[in-house]
């Protein structure tokens, strides 16, 4: 059996992968014979699994790289693991406009636990759990691989101050701030606030907006008007600005009701 026109026969159907089990299947192999051809191909960096049984095909023009690119070859693994995801934080930010803190991995957020980032040569998915994203807003971004699921700006938005360390910090998440703000809606923001009991992040949101310049100053002034009214409306507690450093000793912005225990500076 010549692997390499099997390849060619599937990509021919607009395939991008197989699984061992079909290999099996539609070539009469025994499983020893199939994973040495797999093998051989591998080597040659015509093909990668990213999960156990399933082979990705490297075409060509991406075998350089080490594996097709990180928007293709997500939405084929997580189908295959059965698994609810979308691409988020700063990674999710680049398709929103938000492109100076391009992300050492891609980052994806999922309803299964993944313990190990996948590393393909240049290509490096890091994954998040979160135990339920049902009903969370996404866009669908068309790919060659079919539908990527994205994070809208609200749910990015969001997320970047619910793991800080997943998003470089407080400064890394102001700059996507003044970038993300042009494609933020306040009253979707709000909403999607509420429905993830996510509402303190809003006070948040409205003092870094506040404190950094911004590439879209009329959409962040509507932003920051309705956050600022929600707030003197719901008095929250006092949140400080950065959940790991001591509260004690630093000032209070009122009309925010933070505890300004760190400095923001956007790296725009």
């Amino acid at each position: 059996m010549n692997m390499s026109s099997y390849i060619k026969e599937i990509r021919k159907k607009g395939q991008r992968y197989f699984t061992l089990k079909q290999l099996m299947a539609t070539q009469g192999l025994s499983k020893n014979t199939a994973l040495n051809a797999i093998y051989r191909l591998g080597k040659r960096g015509e093909l990668i699994s990213p999960a156990r049984g399933l082979y990705v095909i490297v075409p060509p023009e991406h075998q350089l790289h080490g594996s097709i690119p990180a928007e293709e070859l997500v939405p084929l693994v997580m189908q295959y693991l059965g698994a609810d995801y979308y691409v988020a934080l700063l990674t999710a930010g680049l398709f929103h406009g938000a492109t100076h803190q391009k992300p050492a991995r891609f980052q994806v957020i999922s309803d299964k636990r993944i313990k190990h980032s996948l590393v393909f040569g240049d290509v490096e998915i890091g994954f998040i759990y979160k135990k339920s994203i049902l009903g969370l807003p996404t866009q669908d971004f068309t790919v060659s691989t079919g539908y990527l699921k994205v994070a809208t700006p609200e749910l990015v938005a969001l997320d970047l101050l619910s793991y800080p360390d997943h998003a470089g910090g407080l400064n890394h998440i102001a700059t996507v701030f003044s970038e993300l703000v042009e494609n933020l809606d306040a009253v979707k923001l709000i909403n999607l606030a509420k429905d993830t009991h996510a509402e303190h992040q809003l006070q948040r949101i409205g003092y870094i907006l506040d404190h950094i310049d911004v590439m879209d100053e009329k959409n962040a002034e509507i932003i920051t008007s309705a956050l600022a009214l929600y707030v003197k409306e719901s008095k929250p507690s006092y949140l400080p600005l950065a959940s790991e450093i001591s509260k004690t000793g630093y000032s209070r912005c009122k009309k925010w009701r933070i505890i300004e225990n760190s400095k923001i500076e956007s790296d725009l």
